[in-house]
C-alpha cells in the first residue's frame, strides 16, 4: 500500500501541525500508510538508513548489527490507575535496546515531566533492554531528564535533521517526495499560524472541497465534559460496556483523557453509582474482541467505561 497523499491528509484529518508531521514522517520510514499505533514495523530501506542517520547524530552509533523494529505511537501504560501513562511518538526496539524518539514542533507542547516519565516507565516496562530518548524539537529551552547508567539522552533540532531527510530521500519515488515536500513545508511554517498554512495548502477550487467535512479534528488535551460524564452514567445505570468515539490525535492524549475522567469520577459524591464505572483504554493488540469505534478501528485504541460492583475509587 501506498503513502497516502498529504494533502488528502490534511484534508481528510485536522491535524495539528505536530501530528502532521509525525505521521507524514512515519509513512517516509514506513514506505506505506500510517499504522495503527503500537505496532512494530519494519523501516523500508530508506526508513532504515534515516533512523541509523538519526542514531548516529544523537549518540555517535557506528553501525547497526541488526535492523531494528519501528514503532508509531510507542505505549507505555500506566503502572496504576491513578497514573497517566505515556506514549513517546517514537520507538525504535532491539531485543537489547529501546530507543525512544519524541517529536515537538510547538514550544508550547513541551510538558513538564513528560520526558522524565517516559524514562521512568521504559525503566518498568522493559527493564532488561537499556534506554536512549532523543528529543527533536525547534530550538527551546529545556532541562534535561535525569539519566542513569543504562540510559541516554540527546536533544536535537529540527535544523540538524531536515539535512538528514532531504538526503536520505533524494532518490525517493514521487509519493516520497510529495511526501517531503509537505513536511518541509510544514516545518518551514513553525512558528507561523498553522490554521492558515493549513487551508493555504487545499485545492479549494476543485469540484467540492469547499463543502467537504473533515473526519476527524485534532482535541486539546481536554478535561471531561458533561457529555462523557453522562456516558458513564449510563454505563452505571445499564451496566452495559460503552467506548467513546473521541478522534485524539495521540494515545498521550487518550491516557489524559481516561486518567481525567477517572479523576472527575472520583470527585463525585460517595454514594454516586457513577463511582462504580472504571474508564480503561482498550488495545486491539491485547484486549480481545473488536473495536466499537472509528477511531477505535482506525489506531488500535479507544476510551472505554465498565462497571463494577465495587466503586472503583
Amino acid at each position: 500500500m501506498a503513502i497516502e497523499d498529504p494533502v488528502r491528509l490534511l484534508r481528510r484529518l485536522r491535524l495539528g501541525r505536530e501530528e502532521y508531521c509525525q505521521r507524514l514522517l512515519t509513512m517516509l520510514i514506513l514506505g506505506g500508510p500510517y499504522p495503527p499505533w503500537n505496532t512494530p514495523n519494519a523501516p523500508s530501506d530508506h526508513g532504515a538508513r534515516f533512523l541509523h542517520e538519526l542514531d548516529t547524530l544523537s549518540f555517535g552509533t557506528d553501525t547497526w548489527d541488526t535492523r531494528p523494529l519501528f514503532v508509531d505511537e510507542f505505549d507505555l501504560p500506566a503502572r496504576h490507575h491513578g497514573e497517566q501513562g505515556g506514549a513517546p511518538d517514537y520507538a525504535v526496539l532491539w531485543p537489547e535496546r529501546l530507543w525512544m524518539i519524541e517529536l515537538k514542533t510547538e514550544t508550547s507542547s513541551h510538558r513538564r515531566g513528560q520526558l522524565p516519565g517516559y524514562l521512568t516507565l521504559a525503566d518498568h516496562h522493559h527493564p532488561t533492554r537499556r534506554t536512549d530518548l532523543t528529543y527533536l524539537t525547534p530550538p527551546m529551552p529545556h532541562t534535561p531528564p535525569t539519566t542513569g547508567e543504562r540510559a541516554r539522552f540527546k536533544h536535537l533540532t529540527w535544523a540538524q535533521v531536515i539535512p538528514l531527510i532531504t538526503e536520505v530521500w533524494e532518490d525517493g519515488d514521487d509519493a516520497e517526495q510529495r511526501a517531503i515536500d509537505l513536511l518541509l513545508a510544514a516545518l518551514g511554517s513553525i512558528g507561523t499560524d498553522w490554521s492558515s498554512w493549513r487551508s493555504a495548502q487545499l485545492p479549494h477550487d476543485l469540484p467540492g472541497t469547499e463543502t467537504e467535512t473533515p473526519l476527524t479534528e485534532t482535541p486539546a488535551l481536554a478535561d471531561p465534559g458533561q457529555e462523557t460524564l453522562a456516558l458513564a452514567e449510563a454505563t452505571a445505570s445499564d451496566g452495559r460496556q460503552r467506548a467513546l468515539d473521541i478522534p485524539a490525535a495521540s494515545l498521550e492524549d487518550l491516557q489524559h483523557l481516561r486518567l481525567s475522567l477517572r479523576q472527575a469520577i472520583c470527585a463525585l459524591p460517595g454514594p454516586s453509582p457513577t463511582r462504580h464505572v472504571l474508564p480503561w483504554i482498550w488495545n486491539a493488540a491485547t484486549s480481545g474482541g473488536t473495536a466499537l469505534t472509528t477511531s477505535g478501528a482506525e489506531t488500535g485504541y479507544e476510551l472505554r467505561l465498565s462497571r463494577y460492583r465495587k466503586p472503583v475509587c
